[in-house]
């Protein structure tokens, strides 16, 4: 996974900056996160406290206001960052390309097709012009969240802490088998459909030649092969990422009754006090949402990285 991440990130070339910003935005988005729980924890207390004046309400009000309205100018200024690199790493790349052509021999298409190329220039680099830095970003600021938030558990009790950190790790290693595997399917299906376009720009080039002979039936030959290998090959990538994911759900939802129960036997050991118990309660439900979040785009990391050394072989 580093491997991939480095990988893309040297793909980004003068676009690295407007990534930078927005991972270091990332953690204040995680900072702004942490005031949505204080929030919560200063209800709780007065709850349990038995405090029925307005203050608890007001300040949990003016915390969730303020988390509110940061999370949301930081969400907007990264995702401006995320789809100006975006746009402009690949817009750089596909220049590239059309400053080689112009230079290369004619025997280079006895080896790469025409299609090909345009194949690798549309469909393969849209995936890193449309998913690259979204999910550089988004697994990066998610493992930050990540731990910015186990941090304020292992303030809040330790005992919560390692069993939070015991999840993240299990479902970091789930992640992990699943990037390794996922190596064995995904340039085969970056290259189905590069195959893809070739075969149905050659189809479209060559249509008065095939209605004029009648080659309907025999003349797309290619394209319906092209069809039946991008259909193969991307529920192969299915069926492969599916029992992961299904494991890392199960990983993460069973740790969070982990942390539900452990919190409610702190408390009638009498270890835990009765706020903290029911704090611990409602942080099992949001406490892998970050991890969970970063996690989610190692998945489509892999296609990344397959699209990315493909652009490269042009």
């Amino acid at each position: 996974m580093i491997t991939v991440l480095k990988k893309l990130y040297q793909f980004a070339g003068d676009e690295q900056k407007n990534i930078n910003k927005s991972i270091f935005w990332g953690f204040f988005y995680a900072v702004f996160h942490m005031f949505q729980i204080a929030a919560i924890y200063f209800v709780v207390l007065a709850l349990t406290g038995g405090d029925r004046t307005y203050h608890a309400a007001w300040t949990a009000l003016l915390l969730l206001v303020f988390s509110i309205a940061g999370r949301a100018l930081i969400n907007r200024v990264t995702q401006l960052q995320q789809t100006h690199a975006g746009y402009f790493m690949v817009a750089n790349k596909r220049i590239a390309i059309g400053d080689k052509l112009k230079r290369i021999p004619m025997g280079y298409f006895n080896e790469k097709s025409l299609g090909e190329i345009t194949g690798v220039a549309t469909t393969v680099l849209d995936v890193v012009e449309t998913s690259g830095p979204v999910v550089l970003v988004s697994i990066l600021s998610g493992f930050i969240n990540a731990l910015v938030f186990m941090l304020c558990v292992f303030a809040f009790d330790w005992r919560i802490g390692l069993l939070v950190l015991a999840g993240t790790i299990l479902y970091l290693w789930i992640t992990s088998r699943m990037e390794q595997k996922s190596v064995q399917v995904t340039p085969k299906r970056q290259e189905s459909e590069a195959q893809l376009v070739e075969a149905v720009l050659e189809q479209l080039q060559g249509m008065s030649v095939i209605k004029s002979f009648n080659l309907t039936g025999k003349g797309d030959k290619r394209i319906r092969q092209a069809l039946e290998d991008s259909r193969e090959n991307n529920l192969a990538v299915e069926k492969l990422f599916t029992p992961y994911i299904w494991a890392q759900e199960m990983a993460l939802h069973l740790f969070s009754v982990v942390i539900l129960a452990t919190a409610v036997c702190l408390y009638l050991s009498g270890t835990l006090t009765l706020a903290n118990a029911l704090m611990a309660v409602i942080i099992s439900f949001l406490i892998f949402s970050q991890i969970q979040s970063a996690g989610s785009g190692v998945s489509a990391l892999r296609l990344v990285g397959s699209s990315i050394d493909h652009a490269n072989q042009v």
